[in-house]
């Protein structure tokens, strides 16, 4: 009848719950190991430097538009319309490639700062070109018996361009990294 009571024992342990699996550094591919790599001084100088010299060959595009068709309304009241408006193509012309310039070294200025891909290739290309051609029109000027002002002006230019696409060739990691 009566027997000994006895302690109650408690109850079985429950699972505790675990914790999900922790994901592998560096998961999804390359360039997601990390936060992102700091822009290099190198790539923001080039690209305000871009974005510079764009914004004059707007201002120079934008001046031979207007001076283009300055020289049409000239011509056409002096009453030599076909010498004016060969005249006013041959600006106009000028006129465009200044503005596709400078709409291309502003996005590539610009981008390059942002770290895009496209942006560092054409900033690199446009680099290169200028550069080349700024340098050989400098030396050329350096030579010449009229002076050297434009001469050394464009050599300045002209390294001022080959620091930009020297620095926006070295700085590869920064623009390989996926934003």
């Amino acid at each position: 009848m009566d027997q000994p009571q006895q302690p109650m024992s408690p109850p079985p342990p429950q699972p505790q719950w675990t914790p999900p699996p922790q994901q592998q550094p560096g998961w999804g591919g390359q360039g997601y190991g990390g936060p992102p790599p700091a822009r290099p001084m190198g790539v923001t100088l080039a690209g305000i430097f871009l974005i510079v010299m764009g914004v004059l060959f707007l201002l120079g595009g934008a001046a031979c538009a207007v001076g283009g068709a300055a020289i049409f309304g000239a011509g056409n009241e002096s009453g030599i319309p076909g010498l004016a408006g060969a005249a006013a193509g041959i600006v106009l012309v000028f006129a465009i490639i200044g503005l596709v310039l400078g709409i291309l070294q502003i996005a590539a200025g610009g981008g390059a700062m942002g770290g895009r891909g496209f942006a560092r290739w054409i900033g690199i290309i446009l680099s290169i070109i200028f550069a080349i051609f700024l340098v050989l029109g400098g030396l050329g000027g350096l030579s010449s018996s009229n002076g050297t002002g434009g001469g050394i002006g464009s050599l300045v230019v002209g390294v001022l361009y080959a620091l930009t696409a020297w620095a926006l060739i070295s700085a590869g990691a920064f623009f390989s990294y996926r934003r």
